[in-house]
């Protein structure tokens, strides 16, 4: 069996592509003007890898065009392939007319070695080349410290920001908060009326206004630094300043658990008067079947409305309420046409779900200020549902104006760990509301799923402990592994599973969605856990074998490690 050349190494992204050009230009050779301008074949992981390892659906599509069988189009596909496939031992027409593809041993071989010695992100596509992104994220208002739902969304947008950087974009990672507006004005309101309570006064928390211990502790801060002639009448600014200072140093420092930097903290304020201004004077200049897009309400006539209903939303909303004061929604549109002018190549808002309204007709207002090919070329909106805690199987009722929330520093001391509290909220997509299992949490088993991952990260570490102890260690990597010594059912199976973890985690940084990344780690952890029960690894007696199947532990270890610092998650050595 022929060795893996060092000189002929091909990585799976390279390996995908070469076939799709192929594929392709074998199509268009065969029937040229008879099919679509462009067509291309797309191949993919095989539903079924009993019949091999890649698969190509291109002749079911073609079938409806060309009005005959799409087996028989596959057939002839295969039939008319000239130039040699890369890293294929074996094709065939399967099924209604799907293409299979076996990869050779050589090339899973070769695969495996350029993750042991190279690790992961050296197989990725440079798809950023150096481009700009913008992620921003969390976005909590300054009212108090981060929540459970802060966290979710915290360790999204962080591990979207780490995979848009591993597959080659530059990366600026953006916090914004509303730091006006009715909000900070309830927050100053609460903070004064607990400054009076501090000083035997009697004043009641506003309807709508903030709760939680943490005010109380903020009024005793004033007190103590202000001294107690201080009044909502006559120092609401002062409230609010303080108020605001507090909370945003609480937000730096709870975001800092996670090891979450931010490039730039951008405060609405910031956009007030002129950028608003700017686009209530842009967005009045719109005139859609003969009406402008903004009008005063004919009660109220210092009320401004945005004409949501002409843009396809369902309901107009006010932008300036009748005080004067803006509604979100007006900021929003204002903050992201800066986002727009500063050039940016492509921007992520990862967002609650309530704000899933809100982020729609912001949208719909870009859409006309800026272009819908603009806006939707380049702003992608994440959503992220709820978050539930559950304890001894029951639901724990949070409220957060009320003071019944649980706060990021709680959830992280009751879930035992950053790395366990980050790895659970990944291990869901996105758009799925969550269950966070505090009783899963503190397991140190394999229910748990980030300890199982780690532990089969300090399983691997330990092997290579061992190997070194007798004398064992990795081929020398300039030097080609003969595929003679991974020619096993398990062995092959392992590096099947490896060669798609490059592609995998691509797909996952394409799509944005790094709960990918969890599941790849799981199959990674099974399928070594599996490979390691089947095979004697460190065997004196057979040093060449042991080396090599040291490769493939080697190749599992890096995989493991560079997907966990991808999602900012220790990879232990020991557990």
């Amino acid at each position: 069996m022929e060795p893996a050349s060092h000189n002929q190494q091909i990585s799976p992204a390279s390996l995908r592509t070469e076939l799709e050009r192929i594929l392709s230009a074998t199509i268009n050779d065969i029937w040229d003007d008879k099919i679509p301008d462009g067509f291309q074949a797309v191949v993919s992981g095989s539903d079924n890898l009993e019949f091999g390892d890649l698969s190509c659906q291109s002749a079911l599509k073609l079938a409806r065009i060309l009005h005959d069988s799409p087996r028989k189009i596959a057939s002839m596909i295969v039939d008319g392939i000239e130039a040699k496939l890369p890293g294929i031992s074996g094709v065939s027409v399967d099924g209604p007319g799907f293409i299979n593809f076996t990869l050779s041993l050589p090339y899973l071989v070769s695969v495996s070695g350029m993750l042991a010695y190279r690790g992961l992100k050296s197989l990725l596509p440079d798809v950023g080349n150096g481009r700009k992104a913008l992620v921003e994220y969390v976005s909590s208002n300054p009212t108090g410290p981060l929540t459970v739902g802060h966290c979710r969304q915290a360790v999204l947008g962080e591990s979207i920001s780490s995979l848009l950087e591993a597959t080659g974009w530059e990366v600026s990672r953006e916090y914004y908060f509303n730091d006006t507006g009715r909000q900070m004005t309830l927050l100053g309101m609460s903070l004064a009326a607990r400054y009076e309570a501090a000083g035997g006064g009697e004043a009641e928390i506003p309807e709508g206004g903030y709760h939680g211990d943490y005010i109380t502790e903020w009024a005793q801060e004033l007190r103590d630094e202000q001294g107690s002639d201080l009044s909502w009448v006559n120092s609401s600014a002062k409230f609010i300043t303080f108020a605001k200072e507090r909370a945003i140093g609480i937000i730096k420092s709870d975001l800092s658990l996670l090891n979450i930097e931010f490039d730039r903290y951008f405060a609405e304020s910031e956009l007030i008067p002129d950028a608003v201004h700017s686009t209530i004077e842009k967005l009045s200049s719109i005139m859609i079947d003969g009406e402008s897009l903004v009008y005063h309400d004919n009660d109220e006539a210092e009320k401004l409305w945005l004409r949501f209903t002409s843009l396809g939303r369902p309901s107009d909303r006010v932008i300036v309420r009748d005080n004067g004061m803006y509604t979100y929604r007006l900021p929003d549109i204002a903050y992201h046409i800066d986002k727009f002018s500063r050039g940016y190549d492509f921007m992520i808002d990862v967002f609650g779900a309530d704000h899933l309204d809100t982020s729609k007709d912001v949208t719909a207002a870009l859409d006309i200020l800026l272009g819908s090919p603009a806006v939707s070329d380049k702003l992608r909106v994440i959503i992220h549902q709820f978050v539930t805690l559950v304890r001894d199987g029951r639901k724990i009722k949070m409220s957060t104006r009320a003071g019944k929330f649980v706060t990021l520093r709680e959830l992280i001391r009751d879930a035992g760990s950053v790395d366990v509290t980050k790895y659970l909220f990944l291990t869901r997509r996105a758009e799925a509301h969550m269950d966070f299992d505090l009783d899963l949490a503190r397991k140190e088993s394999n229910e748990n799923p980030v300890y199982y991952v780690q532990y089969a990260h300090a399983r691997i570490s330990g092997i290579m402990r061992t190997a070194k102890e007798a004398g064992i260690s990795l081929p020398e990597e300039h030097i080609a592994l003969s595929s003679d010594l991974l020619d096993g059912e398990h062995e092959r199976e392992l590096m099947r599973l490896l060669e798609l973890v490059p592609s995998r985690t691509a797909a996952a940084a394409e799509a944005c969605e790094p709960h990918r990344l969890t599941e790849i780690l799981a199959d990674l952890a099974t399928g070594f856990h599996r490979f390691y029960q089947h095979e004697r690894i460190v065997d004196s007696e057979n040093p060449d074998v042991s080396s090599a199947r040291l490769t493939l532990c080697e190749a599992c270890r890096r995989s493991i490690s560079d997907l966990l610092e991808i999602l900012g998650i220790d990879a232990p050595e020991r557990m």
